[in-house]
């Protein structure tokens, strides 16, 4: 939780550093003449900062509602403030934090507003206002699309039905964009894109604790399998274990562009990173969708992004129950998508045949990631990201911990993400190496 100095600290800057800059940047006030700056006066500065209890982050994050006064009317603007928070240099080097703000410097500012000229389309970006890269620190700053109506869904885990067809759909339309320009001019979407970094993978620092957390997740996953799923055969899920034997090796060879299933994929799609607009109503249905947080993105497969959303978004009552209309209405949509932006009819790689292949192909990862990160999502830990990186725990508490977090229903929905994994391979006929 900020202190009141963490939240001083940070008007001071707001106020002396990023209104000055964006103002003669002429981001406040377009077209506001040189001789003009000095006559915007600040009324107020508010600060929010965004806690465990909302969101899970990695960097420090805050609304701010700055008021100021220019030539006697009185205006606002809200805010939206990324920064990472004060580690270590190598710890700062291991998350691999300069590819992730390069990424979303480059999302905000280049990549998002040339695909959606491409396909003349609003794909409800957040409105970007600066960025600062060093060596040891980096910030970020947008709209605070919440003061446009958006929000992230109530529900951490488990999104309706309604919430997931919405972003399954806004999904669809955003990778039919990339795959549209790949086809139609090559050379620009590999000119547009050269400058993204791998940032997930491209570390060869381990987190020591993170390495443990992730072995128990495995553990945990493969035990809660053959006592919730004793159909599914020990040979499988000794096949599955062995492809995370050396995991960062598997998530470079999942990410590498492998033809044809080759597009701009947001890289962490979920819950977190999305926001959604309501009728009125405290219990309304989502009208609207958007994605935000765009440090991960990625030239890779599209299934990639489907499977992390119904993975860590979704529980099987509604991923499972639902698997067919969810699926089918994101190949309907990519395939609208593709031929409304290219003006050609989609390729047979587009068709839901194809594309359920390399859903499996994709769908071990997500379980993989299942294992050890979403139980904080269902049993929130309330500290912050850098407080989990830098805090002392023994190894048996970590164990503990990972074997047990978000208790049963946990347990049930790690077990049953396995058996689809499993049927969907035996129904298909799908090779999990990759």
């Amino acid at each position: 939780m900020a202190s009141t100095n963490d939240i001083n600290i940070e008007i001071e800057w707001l106020k002396c550093e990023i209104v000055p800059k964006l103002l003669k940047e002429r981001k406040l006030i377009e077209n506001i003449a040189d001789a003009d700056l000095e006559n915007v006066q600040i009324v107020d500065i508010k600060v929010d900062f965004i806690g465990a209890q909302e969101a899970f982050m990695l960097t420090k994050c805050y609304r701010t509602k700055i008021v100021y006064d220019f030539k006697g009317t009185t205006n606002e603007v809200n805010l939206f403030v990324k920064k990472t928070p004060p580690l270590p240099q190598d710890l700062f080097d291991a998350i691999n934090f300069k590819a992730l703000f390069i990424n979303e410097i480059l999302g905000y500012e280049k990549i998002l507003p040339a695909i959606a000229d491409f396909a003349k389309v609003n794909f409800n970006v957040a409105k970007f206002y600066y960025a600062d890269l060093q060596t040891n620190c980096a910030t970020v700053i947008t709209e605070d699309f919440g003061s446009q109506g958006w929000r992230v869904a109530k529900d951490r885990v488990n999104l309706s039905l309604e919430h997931t067809l919405l972003a399954v759909k806004y999904l669809a339309k955003f990778h039919a964009a990339g795959f549209a320009l790949r086809a139609t001019n090559k050379d620009a979407f590999t000119e547009l894109t050269k400058g993204l970094l791998e940032s997930r993978y491209a570390s060869e620092f381990e987190h020591p604790q993170m390495v443990l957390k992730v072995k128990c997740g495995t553990d945990r996953c493969l035990k809660v399998t053959k006592e919730y799923q004793k159909h599914i055969p020990e040979e499988f899920l000794q096949k599955y274990a062995n492809l995370f034997s050396d995991a960062l090796e598997y998530g470079r060879k999942l990410v590498k562009p492998q033809e044809p299933f080759v597009t701009l994929c947001h890289g962490d799609y979920l819950r977190n990173n999305v926001a959604y607009k309501y009728q009125d109503g405290d219990n309304a249905e989502p009208k609207d969708v958007m994605m935000f947080d765009l440090q991960t993105l990625r030239v890779a497969s599209p299934m990639i992004d489907l499977t992390t959303f119904l993975g860590l978004s979704n529980f099987a009552e509604v991923r499972h129950q639902n698997f067919k209309e969810i699926f089918e209405t994101y190949c309907q949509q990519l395939k609208k998508s593709f031929e409304e932006f290219a003006k050609l009819p989609a390729p047979e790689y587009l068709s839901p045949d194809s594309l359920i292949k390399e859903y499996i192909r994709c769908l071990p990862n997500v379980v993989y990631i299942s294992s050890w990160f979403l139980p904080d999502l269902v049993e929130p830990m309330l500290i912050t990201a850098a407080e989990m990186l830098t805090q002392e725990q023994t190894d048996e508490e970590i164990i503990q911990d990972c074997m047990t977090r978000g208790g049963e229903v946990m347990d049930r929905e790690l077990a049953h993400q396995m058996k689809e994994l499993y049927e969907l391979v035996q129904e298909h006929n799908v090779d999990i190496c990759i």
